[in-house]
């Protein structure tokens, strides 16, 4: 018996892009056999971000591990083949508009009669139901609207931009898994299924801890997390009151205080942010400087430039942050493990685990699902609701 956590449970991924492919990648990390429906065209991380004839890294990261077929859902037998797909599924995550999946015949409404146990995870920008649930909703027009990017702009005093990182996308693939979870509970206790809607405009703002700040018409105070210039032309963040840190260096580092007597707040902060400043540089190295904050028990943290280094951190290794794999092409690539480490029960990729080509089990997915046989298989074929690579 399998002691992974999810083990036993069959997802159907309609998913595309982030919003719901990081949701079923954790969750088939987890032990959940999750099989991706993909569109005749594919999903578009296949081939974003990389070179001509390469595996895509982007479309890897997010979904290897998982089995594959390619529908085409406008074809003759495809909703016929998706409702008996879904009676044998506990699951089915799907993040298009609004809409799509009833135009189709694979809805809420239709799986629910297919199978009244499933659950169901909908991912969009602003809900189902709600006056802009038309909308295209990528993360970064999430991220201007619930005002993450003016906030971030005014707050570091530089140009509005996004942040390169689809916090819309991720945190509503991690709620995603929070409400699957949630509703297998309540399954297992009433016997009944539901679906989950959720907008990743909720989710933004209920994951924001600046969202009070907001709802009482304050702007928040310019933050006293800092990056300063270290030794080594290296730089280094050190969080915490600015205050405090003045405190600690002027009692506890020797560091003298450059303000004449009288001197008024204003003044008092630059000459002392400038005290620090030169404190901080005059460090032989960085080493030595490091060692002066853990002795001051003041948090602190390298600024790494983005690349390869930042994986060759110390505790990387440890973590197994890294997993070796392999692509859809056969070579050699790197990907990121799931972050879950269990005291009993096993997660994550193994160097065995493989990026599939769209389509790539066609036959063995829906024999293993189904029972299904090589005619009723090449039937589907022929009609192209099923697409072969």
């Amino acid at each position: 018996m399998s002691n992974f956590p999810l083990a036993g449970l069959k997802v159907l991924d309609f998913s595309r892009v982030v919003a719901g492919p990081y949701a079923t990648r954790m969750m088939s990390d987890l032990g959940a056999e999750v099989l991706k429906v993909e569109p005749p065209e594919g999903d578009v991380t296949r081939k974003l971000y990389t070179e001509k004839g390469k595996a895509s890294g982007y479309y890897q990261q997010l979904n290897i591990g998982k089995r594959n077929i390619s529908v085409d859902l406008k074809a003759d037998g495809a909703r016929e083949l998706i409702h008996k797909l879904v009676a044998e599924a506990d699951i089915v995550v799907e993040n298009f508009r609004p809409g799509v999946m009833d135009k189709f015949g694979v809805g809420w409404d239709d799986l629910s009669k297919v199978n009244p146990r499933l659950v169901m995870l909908s991912i969009s920008g602003y809900g189902q139901d709600g006056p802009e649930r038309k909308k295209a909703a990528y993360a970064p027009v999430l991220h201007a609207e619930v005002g993450l990017i003016a906030r971030q702009a005014e707050m570091s005093r530089g140009h509005p931009t996004d942040i390169q990182f689809a916090m819309a996308d991720s945190y509503s693939s991690l709620h995603g898994i929070i409400g699957i979870l949630s509703a297998l509970r309540v399954l297992d206790q009433t016997g009944e299924g539901q679906h989950i809607d959720l907008a990743m405009l909720n989710v933004l703002h209920s994951a924001d801890d600046y969202a009070h700040f907001a709802l009482d018409d304050q702007w928040p105070k310019q933050p006293e997390t800092l990056v300063w210039e270290a030794p080594e032309d290296r730089q280094i963040l050190i969080t915490g009151d600015m205050k405090w840190m003045w405190i600690m260096f002027s009692t506890q580092d020797g560091l003298p205080d450059p303000t004449p007597e009288g001197a008024d707040i204003p003044t008092k902060v630059r000459m002392r942010r400038e005290a620090m400043e030169d404190h901080i540089r005059s460090h032989e190295s960085f080493e030595a400087l490091t060692e002066t904050l853990d002795r001051l028990n003041l948090a602190w943290g390298e600024v790494h430039p983005f690349g390869p280094a930042v994986y060759e951190q110390p505790s990387i290794d440890h973590l197994g942050t890294v997993v070796d794999v392999t692509d859809e092409n056969g070579n050699a690539r790197r990907t990121v493990q799931s972050p879950y480490r269990f005291s009993k029960s096993k997660s994550g990729i193994d160097s065995n685990s493989k990026t599939l080509k769209r389509g790539a089990e066609n036959v063995a997915a829906l024999q293993d699902w189904l029972g299904m046989d090589e005619a009723a298989i090449n039937a589907l074929l022929e009609t192209k609701a099923l697409i072969a690579e």
